[in-house]
């Protein structure tokens, strides 16, 4: 018997398998929409959960797709820029902020995808006149291969405390001025106290002299009182020198020298010098390595210690230690004082120790400062000196004390290979006999420089002509440019300054002779002069043996021209 058929030709069992198929996908269909519709509420949930996270960040917090464009903000965001969150999602930094900002904001965004690093940064903002700051922080996106698809940023405003750090570097400026006007008060007090000292030597024996000379006062030796003139005007030069030693200008006539052989040679000058109840122990290294240095600015580190280790010892009786050595530096020094560590080498070192009062964790915070001194007659130059020579010779000064307990101060300079030149006096060399001839042309705008200058080249055998400024040393010389052998051209004047003048006169006379003189420092001017010209610079105040030591050394015995 046959099957019946369907409508459609179909038979019965056909048709109720397709209709028993139908109804199991409709019932995974149903199962999907389930799951995709249990999804879908995990995604809104996690969607609002993101955004209630990045609504509760106090900063403005965004993330953009690859394209620039918004797909999350959070409130902070949306009031920074001035519209509800809806009007932003969607849109790009275009379209609601200045275009300055945003074609700046973009290129950010384009450099970060590129590189794929985070991007720090502080952003300065002027809206309507006011400066607001912000410390931004943008960080890639990537998807699950590794691909940078977008941005996410966080931006905090830190305005209060940029405008707290400009009121901070506001006050330090002023309290710096402070200090500087009252440091340049009490370097004033105490430049003019030892000068007006010094000026009160100089008056008294000049008159003392003039008196003896004219004969009014015959118990009177002006030899001796002219000689007490001479070393107050030396004295007079050392205290400037310790000001360019503190400033580190000083010139350096550096030589390889030993330590030990600076402190031998001055054991007697330095008892002279020391408190009677002071013992003085020295433990000197006998073949002690030598140092670059220049002999001057040691001696004056070596006494400035050693006499600073005395007064600690006020009017009891105490022992001062003065030692001598070598050690390898490998790593930082504790106590090191100076604007950097000491390169790891061999150093050779002295070191002075007392037993005196000590100092108080103020004091020894400030003993290295310019114009700081304990002393009620001091200028507070020693010490701040002795920085800049120790500093200038590369080395370094370790500082040991507390209060009652002394002070130990270990000065450290790098050694050299080279052996050690003895730094001995020598016997005073008997007065040079040469004397130099033909025309000198003494240039300065000081009329005293040129009056006493003059009379010291008269003394050595010279005629002399004088200027006053540049443009009166160009004219003489336009007329005597064939007689003239040397110029003594003074490097600072008020209207041509002398390498001006040194130029128009090397136009006439290429083989022209010029000895420079300065009250600066060596250093301060070399930039504006060949080698040739300071090789022969002298340094005011300038005695007479060094002038005739410098004329020497240019004119030799050179035949005086003819004149004509």
């Amino acid at each position: 018997m046959r099957e019946p058929l369907g409508p459609d030709g179909a038979t019965t069992e056909a048709l109720e398998r397709e209709v028993q198929a139908l109804r199991a996908r409709t019932a995974e269909l149903e199962g999907t929409l389930d799951r995709l519709a249990e999804a879908e509420e995990q995604v809104l949930g996690a969607r609002a959960q993101a955004q209630a996270l990045l609504d509760n960040i106090p900063h403005m917090a965004w993330m953009k797709n690859r394209r620039g464009v918004f797909l999350a903000v959070n409130e902070s965001f949306a009031r920074a820029c001035g519209h509800p969150k809806t009007a932003i999602l969607g849109k790009t930094d275009r379209d609601i902020w200045p275009l300055e900002h945003a074609e700046k904001y973009m290129q950010d965004d384009q450099l970060l995808m590129a590189s794929g690093e985070k991007f720090l940064a502080e952003e300065r903002i002027v809206e309507g006149g006011d400066v607001k700051w912000f410390e931004t922080l943008k960080t890639p996106i990537r998807d699950t291969r590794g691909l940078v698809v977008g941005t996410v940023g966080l931006a905090r405003d830190i305005t209060e405390r940029k405008q707290a750090e400009e009121q901070r570097q506001l006050l330090e400026r002023r309290m710096q001025e402070t200090q500087k006007l009252e440091s340049l008060g009490v370097l004033a007090g105490g430049i003019a106290h030892d000068f007006n000292n010094l000026l009160v030597s100089v008056l008294t024996n000049a008159e003392l002299a003039l008196r003896a000379l004219s004969g009014a006062a015959h118990e009177t030796d002006a030899s001796e009182r002219v000689a007490d003139i001479r070393n107050a005007a030396l004295h007079a030069a050392e205290l400037t020198n310790q000001m360019l030693a503190y400033s580190g200008r000083a010139h350096f006539d550096v030589r390889p020298l030993s330590l030990t052989d600076l402190v031998l040679d001055m054991t007697h000058l330095l008892g002279s010098s020391l408190s009677k109840k002071a013992q003085v122990h020295y433990d000197l290294m006998p073949e002690l390595p030598a140092v670059q240095a220049d002999i001057a600015q040691l001696r004056q580190v070596i006494m400035n210690l050693i006499t600073n280790a005395s007064d600690a010892l006020g009017d009891r009786a105490g022992v001062i230690r003065v030692r001598t050595g070598a050690e390898q530096v490998r790593a930082t020094l504790a106590d090191l004082y100076g604007p950097s560590p000491l390169a790891p080498a061999s150093y050779a070192f002295l070191e002075v120790a007392d037993d005196g009062c000590g100092m108080s964790e103020e004091t020894r915070a400030r003993l290295f400062e310019p114009f700081f001194t304990t002393k009620f007659t001091g200028r507070g130059l020693g010490l701040s000196a002795v920085q800049g020579i120790v500093r200038g010779h590369g080395g370094g000064i370790v500082l040991r004390t507390a209060l009652g307990q002394g002070t130990t101060i270990k000065v450290l300079l790098p050694c050299t290979d080279k052996p050690a030149r003895r730094a001995l006096p020598q016997p005073s060399e008997p007065a040079s006999s040469w004397t130099g001839s033909g025309l000198v042309l003494m240039v300065d705008d000081d009329p005293r420089v040129r009056s006493v200058t003059e009379l010291l080249l008269r003394d050595l055998g010279f005629d002399v002509l004088s200027a006053g400024s540049g443009r009166d040393a160009i004219a003489e010389f336009e007329l005597h440019a064939d007689e003239i052998r040397v110029v003594l051209l003074d490097v600072t004047m008020p209207d041509l300054s002398g390498d001006q003048v040194l130029d128009a006169l090397r136009q006439r006379r290429a083989d022209l002779e010029v000895l420079l003189c300065s009250g600066y420092a060596e250093d301060e001017i070399k930039e504006r002069f060949s080698n040739r010209d300071m090789a022969s610079f002298l340094q005011k105040p300038y005695t007479r043996q060094a002038l005739q030591a410098r004329l020497e050394h240019l004119l030799g015995t050179a035949p005086r021209p003819a004149r004509g």
